[in-house]
């Protein structure tokens, strides 16, 4: 018998796209909980790399650095929503950006949850990542405006 949520996890994926080292390497770290559940976790460093293995792989969740070379994080989301099959893969965007208007902008393009990088902790995005994939914070992606909480760091979340 699995433990609580265990089996709810086994079999996800989970791209991650992010070219700050140190963030690619403690995400890297932090993904190994979930793997030992039978999450499997694809890292690139670009946007062009993320879209291709997105289209390769089908992942259950992504998660997106905006300010990356080449194609930026914006970009990647708009090419994203035109890929038949992956359009509503929910997004968890981790930035510097953190004005009112990238967040909106991040939010028109389907994300189901911003996290500026100055502000959040790495059990912040562990737990929001089990949520997800476990169906609790999926994205309705329709056009009118979702609700949103606010974590106690003052970061967003789209529910």
């Amino acid at each position: 018998m699995t433990e609580t949520g265990t089996g709810d996890l086994k079999g996800k994926k989970i791209l991650i796209i992010e070219d700050d080292p140190l963030l690619h390497n403690l995400l890297a770290d932090k993904m190994k909980q979930l793997r030992d559940k039978g999450v499997e976790v694809f890292p690139t460093m670009s946007a062009e790399e993320g879209l291709k293995q997105a289209q390769s792989s089908k992942p259950d969740l992504i998660m997106l650095d905006l300010v990356l070379p080449t194609m930026n994080g914006f970009e990647f989301l708009e090419g994203l929503r035109k890929e038949p099959g992956l359009e509503k893969t929910p997004v968890v965007v981790l930035s510097n950006l953190s004005d009112d208007s990238d967040k909106e902008r991040a939010k028109a393009l389907g994300v189901v949850a911003y996290l500026v990088k100055a502000d959040f902790s790495l059990s912040e995005i562990s737990g929001a990542i089990e949520e997800i994939l476990q169906g609790r914070k999926m994205p309705e992606h329709d056009s009118s405006a979702p609700t949103i909480k606010s974590t106690p760091s003052g970061n967003m979340i789209f529910l």
